[in-house]
């Protein structure tokens, strides 16, 4: 029976390092109006994570709905809510993020950016 996480795999390998690459950029507003980095503190490593994630802005406050969240650790740091970093749009950001479980296979993390 094939592995059905490998195309995911591969793609959090290499995908997600094109998008960021691409984020980081002077082309960033191709993609930046949908798409930004998020920097997650991990609770027990204490190691950060940068990964490339969709979103809505209203104002200050972001929802970023978490695709496959079964397969998804970085969410998980924000259960009790954190302080995380954003690259939105060209500009770095802070907030605090609070993920939300709202039904089986359904989690939007809620960010508050800073002033």
């Amino acid at each position: 029976m094939p592995d059905r996480h490998l195309p995911f795999a591969l793609w959090n390998r290499s995908g997600n390092r094109l998008v960021a690459l691409l984020l980081r950029s002077p082309a960033h507003p191709l993609v930046s109006r949908q798409l930004a980095l998020i920097t997650v503190t991990g609770r027990r490593t204490g190691r950060e994570h940068t990964l490339p994630i969709g979103y809505k802005r209203e104002g200050q406050r972001l929802t970023i709905p978490v695709l496959w969240p079964e397969r998804k650790l970085w969410w998980r740091n924000l259960r009790d809510g954190a302080p995380v970093r954003l690259r939105l749009q060209g500009r770095v950001h802070t907030g605090q993020a609070l993920a939300r479980e709202q039904g089986p296979g359904k989690v939007t993390v809620e960010v508050e950016l800073d002033s």
